[in-house]
């Protein structure tokens, strides 16, 4: 016997969503967003790159650029108004530079940065939608 799935499988973030109170889904995804973030950040010997999120009640999503270069921090936030916005994200992996990047909703333009994870990417722009979405309620 030959057991077949009859939904189409979950990422983890859509089970982890699903497993807290509607009322705090925006804070549980921020937190895996950022610690998903932190996992897969750009390090090498010269530099790192390294993002973050933060989600407000203002309908807004703030990411945070950190880059460490030459024992300088650099920061640089990108606010994202996310109502009128889609929530299904894009991402890309390039092996070649050893990158893989989730897309502007709605734009086809970089928007974050991890190292070289296909899995991951594709989680944190799964995640990211889901967020989006949380906050346009």
């Amino acid at each position: 016997m030959e057991l077949k799935p009859t939904e189409q499988p979950q990422s983890f973030v859509e089970q982890m969503k699903q497993s807290y109170d509607p009322a705090m889904a925006d804070l549980v995804l921020e937190s895996y967003l950022n610690s998903l973030l932190k996992a897969n950040a750009i390090k090498n010997q010269q530099s790192s790159i390294e993002y973050t999120v933060k989600a407000n009640r203002e309908g807004e999503l703030v990411v945070t650029r950190h880059q460490q270069q030459d024992k300088k921090l650099v920061r640089n936030n990108n606010t994202l108004t996310v109502y009128g916005v889609g929530h299904v994200l894009e991402s890309e992996c390039s092996r070649m530079e050893q990158r893989c990047w989730v897309f502007y909703p709605d734009r086809d333009e970089r928007w974050l940065e991890i190292d070289y994870s296909p899995k991951a990417v594709k989680e944190l722009a799964k995640g990211m939608g889901l967020l989006i979405k949380e906050l346009q309620r």
